[in-house]
């Protein structure tokens, strides 16, 4: 079969990240994209990124209509229509995700392929809308998936050990972002940047820059900085729900010279953050009572060690068990263990002579994480499909 003009990817947004790889695809394979999510119901922030990457990218593309008094994201009656243009070779994103709930059975009664791409590495049993679908959710795994493409080896492991899917039909793309280290060429704004972090302190900082909400474990990181050298700082950049909070417990812990709210950051400033700090630490952990309880994978840690700096992770962050090799690349402690966490930090802050662990960092990181390769991974995943094997 020639697949070109025969694959529609079903994906939510075209995001700063994706860009590479879908282009990739649009481009050898002739790939058309529907994207499932209006994002003009996003933060302002996230409208403009994808409105400005659509401008830019020859991707042809739908966008769908989502009906927003339908209260299910990534719902639009123009999902029906798909399984009638003529495709041979659906690709859809997350188990759990509508469109893929939706169309799989029509598609595989219509005798079309399908495979599915996926973060996922712990499926949200305790949730209870998706503990309900959990039984759904393996009958398409087993009668209706023709092939996984897995962002890492823990959601290839979820696969194999969790839903028994063949581990042949099973490639990794693992997740790739644009290399920060590329990026960096805007003077005034890293002297901006530095110059702000300068008027806070003048000692080595760890850095954390995510969203302040408590899976992230920014709370635990506090707790930790009452047994990390006084040569470090804690610099955090973002906001959310769970940062009052966290300013509360900064106060109780006399720690108010030592950590540093910054207030959040833009997508095109987050990289002088980085390349302004020493240690770059996600402490995320495991929330089994929310509705996200894991760190898919963390795209931070990527931005991070693409510019040297070392990271200190978790065993609740997907790409801390592909990109940190404990001890050389960075650090990964015990989800939601502070004294594991204070001991990671600890080793690097003691061993990163002449940075060391970030130069191997991003060795590793280019090694493990390229555009080349996540397109080989798809062109792997779409011939066993059509060859049904």
């Amino acid at each position: 079969m020639d697949v070109k003009n025969n694959i529609l990817y079903i994906h939510p947004a075209i995001r700063t990240y994706r860009v590479g790889i879908f282009e990739c695809l649009s481009k050898k394979l002739n790939i058309k994209f529907f994207w499932s999510e209006d994002m003009s119901k996003s933060n302002n922030h996230i409208f403009e990124e994808v409105n400005r990457i659509l401008k830019t990218t020859d991707i042809k593309y739908t966008q769908a209509k989502e009906i927003h008094s339908f209260p299910i994201d990534n719902f639009s009656w123009g999902l029906f229509k798909l399984p009638f243009q003529g495709y041979k070779i659906y690709i859809f994103s997350n188990i759990t995700g509508v469109p893929y709930l939706l169309l799989a059975p029509i598609l595989k009664i219509f005798g079309k392929k399908i495979i599915l791409f996926d973060e996922l590495w712990k499926y949200p049993i305790e949730v209870n809308k998706y503990k309900k679908i959990y039984p759904y959710i393996k009958f398409l795994s087993k009668y209706c998936l023709d092939g996984v493409v897995t962002a890492g080896s823990r959601a290839k492991e979820f696969y194999v050990d969790e839903l028994s899917f063949d581990d042949s039909k099973i490639e990794i793309a693992f997740n790739t972002t644009l290399d920060t280290k590329e990026y960096i060429k805007d003077k005034i704004l890293d002297t901006k940047i530095k110059q702000a972090l300068d008027t806070v302190t003048t000692k080595k900082r760890l850095l954390y820059l995510g969203r302040i909400v408590k899976y992230k474990g920014l709370d635990i990181l506090i707790e930790s900085m009452e047994n990390i050298s006084d040569e470090y700082e804690l610099i955090i950049v973002g906001d959310g729900e769970f940062r009052k909070e966290c300013e509360e417990l900064v106060n109780n812990l006399n720690l108010k010279n030592r950590i540093h709210f910054l207030g959040g950051c833009l997508s095109n400033e987050a990289p002088y953050y980085y390349k302004n700090c020493d240690i770059f630490v996600l402490p995320t952990r495991f929330r089994l009572d929310a509705n996200v309880q894991i760190e898919s994978w963390g795209f931070t840690v990527n931005e991070a060690m693409a510019l040297e700096i070392p990271v200190v992770t978790t065993t609740a962050v997907g790409s801390g068990f592909d990109l940190i090799v404990d001890g050389v690349t960075g650090g990964l402690a015990k989800a939601g263990d502070k004294e594991s966490l204070i001991q990671k930090i600890n080793f690097v802050i003691e061993n990163n002579q002449d940075n060391k662990i970030g130069k191997e960092a991003r060795k590793h990181l280019l090694k493990v994480c390229n555009y080349d390769d996540n397109y080989l991974a798809y062109e792997q995943a779409i011939n066993k499909a059509i060859n049904g094997k």
